[in-house]
């Protein structure tokens, strides 16, 4: 059993994406995760791509105006990445000690990670047991994160004189907090309740498949912000802040329109930008569901950027046939922001005995 344990401090926790940069500060207490600050800032163009630093120091030097400006005093950090260039695996192996697991993958690594196996960090979660026949087998997620993402931010917590103490996975992030919590939006319960998490950020979309607070798959999907954004740049003449307040006025993304208008336009070419993301969601719903009988997904939860255009979650209920919702609210999470923005970081704040 994976019992969250919390640190008494106050941690100040990071998410660094290619459109901003997340950061709150805050600890546990006994009824539950408090969040005293929080703030974020632009990311410069082309400094951090796909979970990589571009440009070292035009990063370092924005989120250190960051810190200052928002009185950040906390010095042990905990920080969630993702990038498409951690390889994740679902493996299945003979059931052993976890003692021996590792043992196991060190002398399979090569079938799983098929380029310099030694240029990865190798970490795994075991996700449940299956049973082949009579035999009982561990089913487990790999995670190999490539060493220069990790040593390039480690360098760069360093550097800004912080104390770097964990490096989540942002897909571990969202299981934990779901895990942690009993209710999301004061509403829906998340026990016994397979959920796909999706954060649709700006670079790409993070698709997670958890069950009971258990991460199944994780997959990145390379469709995201950026790319509805460029194409509605291909019809419309909008700077950065026009077209951000474009979207942000939507009524409603599936309204239809029978009037021909820069409106209607707009809200078509959103639309068929979501069509071509969810095409691709799609493939990993079917690869989950067709690998047990038993398998299932109960809830959609929207997160990230684009998840704040209205009417996003009937768009996804519709298209998938599964209720969806846009994260606004955990039960033991106290923070007056957009959790929905800070998820990731607020889900690392929570460790468990396994990670």
């Amino acid at each position: 059993m994976n019992l969250p344990f919390l640190p008494k401090r106050k941690i100040l926790s990071i998410d660094i994406g290619s459109f901003q940069i997340k950061a709150v500060e805050g600890k546990a207490t006994k009824k539950g995760i408090i969040i005293d600050n929080y703030f974020s800032i632009p990311t410069p163009k082309d400094a951090y791509n796909d979970g990589e630093i571009e440009d070292r120091d035009l990063i370092h030097y924005v989120l250190d105006e960051g810190l200052k400006k928002n009185k950040i005093k906390s010095k042990n950090v905990y920080l969630t990445i993702n990038s498409s260039s951690i390889i994740t695996r679902e493996l299945i192996i003979p059931k052993v000690e976890y003692e021996e697991i590792e043992n196991i993958l060190s002398f399979q690594l090569e079938d799983y990670i098929p380029m310099n196996p030694e240029n990865y960090i190798v970490q795994f979660k075991i996700i449940g047991s299956v049973y082949e026949g009579d035999i009982e087998k561990l089913k487990l997620l790999l995670i190999a994160i490539p060493k220069e993402i990790v040593e390039s931010h480690y360098r760069l917590l360093k550097d800004l004189d912080l104390n770097p103490v964990v490096l989540d996975y942002q897909p571990n992030s969202i299981a934990k907090i779901i895990k942690y919590n009993g209710l999301i939006n004061d509403t829906y319960t998340t026990e016994n309740i397979t959920f796909v998490a999706i954060d649709i950020g700006y670079d790409s979309t993070k698709v997670s498949i958890i069950k009971n607070g258990i991460i199944q798959v994780s997959r990145v999907v390379e469709i995201a912000g950026k790319y509805i954004d460029q194409n509605i740049l291909n019809f419309f003449e909008y700077n950065q802040e026009e077209l951000e307040e474009k979207k942000r006025v939507i009524d409603d993304i599936n309204h239809v329109d029978e009037e021909y208008s820069n409106y209607s336009r707009l809200i078509d070419i959103i639309k068929n930008s979501f069509q071509s993301l969810n095409e691709k969601i799609e493939i990993i719903f079917r690869y989950y569901l067709t690998r047990e009988t038993n398998n299932k997904i109960n809830m959609i939860l929207l997160f990230g950027g684009c998840a704040n255009i209205n009417g996003i979650a009937n768009l996804y209920s519709n298209y998938f046939n599964i209720p969806s919702i846009k994260v606004e609210s955990f039960n033991n999470v106290y923070f007056s922001g957009d959790l929905s923005k800070y998820i990731n970081s607020i889900g690392s704040i929570i460790r468990t005995t396994e990670v």
